[in-house]
């Protein structure tokens, strides 16, 4: 395989995980959970100018219509299970094609692949426990198409991370260290997105708390504060000095399980200072994600919304890696169990994203049909 690939050079990330399974032992029997097949259709609208963002191509439109197919799939796999310490790998993967029209030239059928192998290691030490996760994430377009179908470039994305968890009475701690390093794939005519190239080095310490509303401890409301540091380095920015970014963030998250409701409200501010002072910039996000059941039925809400203040005056363009300037997203789906092995749903979704100094923007309006299958288990 080529050197991007998972098992070339950069595989050394899975060196610990191997070494972790052969000093386990080898007598845990492997076998798979919650293989999921995902199929679903989806119409889309998509309008506005993104030209600030994306450069625009001769044939990009203020307004494009596509219709979609997608298929995935994902499984967990036990690979080490017992006297305290366990191994599994999750792998996903899916193929989104579109056929896209509206176009002055001629209509587009971009086709996104994507996947993601994630290695995770469990123990307990300590009274608590810790756990190592290395995970390798694969992204391609192909036929690309113009504005205002905007499409997030190609990638890889390996990363590492270490967290250690400890409960002490009502209170759970947890503290972890990550490391990233993202390559980006830019499309033919847009070479300049290769500057998005990214490693990043984040460590954040949590801390929750749990109020149990019934005596068989089935419902409850937690709050979780955290704080968070991270350093950003561009190495295909800048000139003399090469970007770097210091970033700190903090974050409360309110979560309730009840009956026939679990609700998940999230709130974070990020304080970001760099060495390029033209990108420095302050930031707020607002996340809700919302369940309500009804036997064989589920209703789900998702949503977010983002600000983002530079704290001078710029010409800076939002990139993939960095929060969006302003953004509203509203996702909702209904489904329903159909048999003890599918589910299926329709969903409807709305996204807007902005930028705060020349108001380039682009809408998303979609809604479909999908069916999830476990064949296994």
């Amino acid at each position: 395989m080529t050197r991007r690939g998972v098992t070339g050079p950069r595989a050394w990330w899975l060196a610990p995980f191997v070494l972790a399974w052969l000093q386990g032992g080898l007598s845990a029997q492997s076998r798979v959970n919650n293989f999921v097949i995902t199929a679903g259709v989806t119409g889309e609208a998509w309008w506005g100018d993104f030209s600030a963002i994306t450069v625009p191509q001769f044939d990009s439109t203020r307004n494009a219509i596509a219709a979609v197919g997608e298929w995935s799939a994902s499984g967990e796999f036990n690979l080490l299970n017992g006297s305290g310490r366990r191994l599994h790998a999750i792998l996903d993967g899916g193929i989104r094609q579109s056929a896209a029209a509206g176009f002055r030239l001629r209509n587009y059928a971009p086709r996104e692949q994507s996947g993601r192998l994630s290695m995770i290691y469990s123990e307990e030490l300590g009274a608590g426990r810790l756990r190592t996760i290395a995970t390798a994430r694969s992204r391609r377009v192909f036929d690309h198409p113009p504005l205002p179908l905007y499409k997030t470039p190609g990638y890889d994305i390996y990363g590492v991370r270490g967290e250690y968890a400890k409960t002490v009475r009502t209170m759970t701690y947890d503290f972890n260290v990550a490391g990233e390093q993202a390559d980006y794939k830019p499309p033919p005519g847009l070479g300049h997105l290769d500057h998005l190239d990214r490693n990043s080095v984040v460590v954040e310490a949590r801390g929750a708390r749990r109020f149990y509303l019934d005596d068989d401890r089935n419902f409850y409301w937690a709050l979780r504060l955290s704080g968070a540091y991270g350093r950003h380095s561009y190495p295909r920015q800048g000139g003399e000095v090469q970007r770097v970014d210091n970033a700190m963030r903090l974050g409360a998250t309110f979560d309730l399980k009840m009956d026939r409701l679990d609700l998940t409200v999230t709130m974070a501010g990020t304080r970001s200072r760099s060495t390029s002072p033209r990108v420095e910039y302050n930031h707020g996000r607002v996340h809700i994600e919302a369940i309500w059941y009804w036997e064989d039925t589920d209703f789900s809400l998702t949503g977010t919304l983002a600000r983002k203040r530079y704290t001078e005056p710029t010409q800076y363009a939002l990139v993939a890696g960095e929060e969006a300037d302003n953004a509203s997203v509203l996702y909702a789906e209904i489904g329903r169990m159909l048999s003890s092995r599918t589910y299926g749903g329709f969903q409807l979704g709305w996204r807007d994203v902005e930028t705060n100094f020349t108001g380039a923007f682009y809408r998303r309006f979609g809604g479909g049909f999908f069916l999830r299958v476990k064949p296994l288990g």
